[in-house]
């Protein structure tokens, strides 16, 4: 895959597209949408790594005082809630399966992050660690993999202390990229933008890359209407929305052994957990 998944928009001028469609109510909208950081950075880039990180920092900003505002109001929808749901859901897996190994004997923790945008995740769960089990943290490494260099040099910038995180430029969806041996791999968001016939490859090359015994650690998220009407009018972004018992089905097909499916707070967010068969008797 040479392009991101995520970049659906096509129009060159969405106002002028609206006006194209009669959709003249909702230019005012466009113009005041794009006041807030979060929702000018979804109209120019589509679902980008800097929306979704903005979103997790949860921290409003905005032009002229009133793009604060509207920031704080979107930063509160029930949609944006829901992501940051995915976002605590990969780092306490990440800790529980440390402290699943907090004193084993293996050489390595090995955790990927997949794609990884800027990867926050990794960076707070690696801060955790070092604090809490040190031991673990000693033999850990944590990956990092997107096709994007930008998002990638965020998280060198955001990692640049931290020695234990990896950062690799590849696709997603490109076996070659990925390291061997991992006891966690974290991915949310990123099924949104795929197809079935896709979503299941990156379940194959998960499940294959995971020690007997590692965790996938995803999401899938219903869709919200208000949320969803914005995005497909203001930003042309068109996710792919799935309920957790079809995921749950299709984690199972790839191979994985057990699945668990909640919903978040929200009910709009699938958290998901698929272990890979049973980690062998020491």
């Amino acid at each position: 895959m040479s392009t991101l998944p995520n970049r659906t928009r096509t129009s060159r001028s969405i106002p002028l597209r609206l006006l194209r469609e009669g959709k003249l109510h909702l230019i005012p909208l466009y113009a005041l949408m794009r006041t807030s950081d979060l929702g000018r950075e979804g109209i120019d880039n589509s679902g980008s790594y800097r929306f979704a990180d903005h979103i997790y920092r949860n921290q409003p900003s905005g032009r002229f005082g009133v793009g604060r505002l509207l920031d704080a109001v979107l930063l509160k929808l029930r949609g944006a809630r829901s992501m940051r749901s995915r976002f605590y859901h990969s780092q306490s897996q990440i800790i529980a399966a440390a402290t699943q190994r907090n004193g084993a004997t293996e050489a390595s923790f090995r955790v990927l992050s997949v794609p990884c945008g800027i990867a926050r995740e990794l960076a707070q769960a690696s801060h955790v660690l070092r604090e809490r089990h040190p031991h673990v943290h000693a033999q850990a490494t944590f990956f990092g993999i997107d096709l994007d260099v930008a998002p990638l040099e965020a998280s060198r910038q955001l990692c640049s202390a931290d020695f234990r995180v990896q950062l690799i430029q590849g696709d997603a969806l490109d076996r070659r990229v990925y390291p061997q041996n991992l006891d966690v791999i974290v991915s949310t968001g990123f099924g949104e933008f795929l197809p079935d016939d896709a979503l299941g490859k990156f379940y194959s090359i998960c499940h294959d890359t995971l020690r007997s015994g590692g965790v996938f650690v995803t999401s899938c998220m219903e869709r919200d209407r208000l949320a969803d009407y914005l995005m497909r009018e203001l930003a042309e972004l068109r996710a792919h929305y799935r309920a957790g018992a079809r995921v749950r089905a299709m984690l199972l097909e790839t191979g994985f052994a057990d699945v668990s499916v909640q919903r978040d707070a929200t009910g709009l967010q699938w958290l998901i957990v698929a272990r890979k068969g049973a980690r062998a008797p020491e």
